[in-house]
């Protein structure tokens, strides 16, 4: 057992910095000293209670670091390897992995989307005697991790750990939403609603995909800035214009893919609007996951269009994740642009409310 500082939520919308017990990893697990972890909105959900993990818990998911010490049975990383955190280390062996969907793996509703790591259980605990859950079988918010082997990815030593950490999320539901979902092709139209960090990546993945025009829509000018910097040909202002009527015009009647970045009620019916004949309409967004959504059932049916839903990407993590890095290392995604603010552990909360302002791409906690 250690100690190491981590952030921690005891209660909903409670968020501190607090010295915690970190137990040892098990014969297949790793421990990670953690150098850098995004900050994501899927974190903010859990801090509010909008997920399935509850408090007590400590937060974070995207994350990289060196590996300090592996279990008995580790075989594919060892102490002194630079790794990126994959919070879905699938079991590999029940029918939805067999099936090729390791993302989807049928253990995940019961240990990762719960907080516990594999065994179902967790190895943190505050000093009073609470134990805390690991937020998607990661808590990468923290100066130390335990995760499964499948949990750890290496990656190579000229990859900088604010890179590798959101690669592991943002990156891969992003780029995956492009590639992996809507299997996007070379010179159709492709439109993305919401520009937070998993939109923005979205656009670099329209870009990788060839796609023209890609048209990103906010109702936040900084975020449209962010966009453009990404590769947006060109921008729309939901606040200043009907963003739909926008788009059909720019687009000669509906573009082939548009990609719900934000997952509300209302920009899922503008999503479906905005989509052309036999195009795809792709949601990677949980801003209201419990809420229903009413559709427009007709034109679905009657222009032939697909909606998709893409859980991270549609991806495949032990191998698109190496993948994705390697076209970071070939200059055909712009990580570096991405990651707009750098925090220290202790500035968790202004990192929160910086994302929730849109004054940032992506912000990164650096802790080393």
């Amino acid at each position: 057992m250690m100690k190491m500082r981590a952030a921690v939520a005891r209660e909903l919308n409670q968020l501190a910095v607090e010295t915690v017990e970190l137990d040892s990893p098990k014969d297949d697990e790793v421990l990670v000293r953690i150098r850098a972890a995004g900050v994501c909105h899927s974190d903010l959900h859990t801090l509010r209670g909008e997920l399935r993990a509850r408090p007590p818990i400590v937060l974070g998911h995207e994350g990289a670091g060196i590996v300090e010490q592996v279990g008995a049975s580790v075989t594919s990383v060892k102490p002194g390897d630079r790794v990126m955190i994959n919070w879905l280390p699938s079991c590999g062996v029940c029918k939805t992995c067999l099936d090729d969907h390791p993302s989807l793996c049928e253990t995940f509703p019961g240990t990762v989307f719960q907080g516990l790591l594999r065994d179902g259980s967790s190895r943190l605990h505050t000093e009073d005697g609470l134990t805390l859950k690991h937020f998607l079988s990661a808590a990468t918010m923290a100066e130390y991790v335990v995760v499964p082997q499948a949990g750890a990815i290496p990656v190579p030593d000229d990859v900088p750990f604010d890179v590798a950490a959101v690669i592991g999320c943002a990156v891969m539901t992003g780029v995956g939403a492009v590639i992996n979902t809507a299997q996007a092709r070379p010179g159709r139209s492709a439109v993305i609603i919401g520009c937070g960090g998993v939109g923005l990546c979205i656009v670099m993945g329209a870009v990788l995909a060839g796609c023209h025009p890609i048209i990103a829509v906010d109702v936040l000018e900084s975020k449209l800035n962010f966009a453009r910097e990404m590769g947006a040909t060109h921008t729309i202002n939901g606040k200043e214009v009907d963003a739909v009527k926008e788009i059909l015009k720019m687009t000669g009647g509906g573009a082939d893919y548009v990609f719900d970045s934000v997952g509300m009620p209302m920009t899922m019916e503008q999503a479906v609007r905005a989509t052309g004949n036999y195009g795809a309409t792709v949601v990677t967004g949980m801003h209201d996951v419990l809420q229903p959504v009413p559709l427009p059932v007709g034109p679905i049916i009657f222009q032939n269009k697909r909606f998709l839903g893409s859980f991270v990407g549609s991806s495949k993590p032990q191998t698109d994740l190496p993948r994705l890095v390697e076209l970071y290392r070939g200059g055909r995604l712009p990580l570096d642009k991405l990651i707009s603010k750098h925090y220290t552990l202790d500035d968790v909360n202004t990192a929160f409310d910086d994302m929730v302002a849109g004054s940032v791409a992506r912000g990164v906690l650096m802790l080393d």
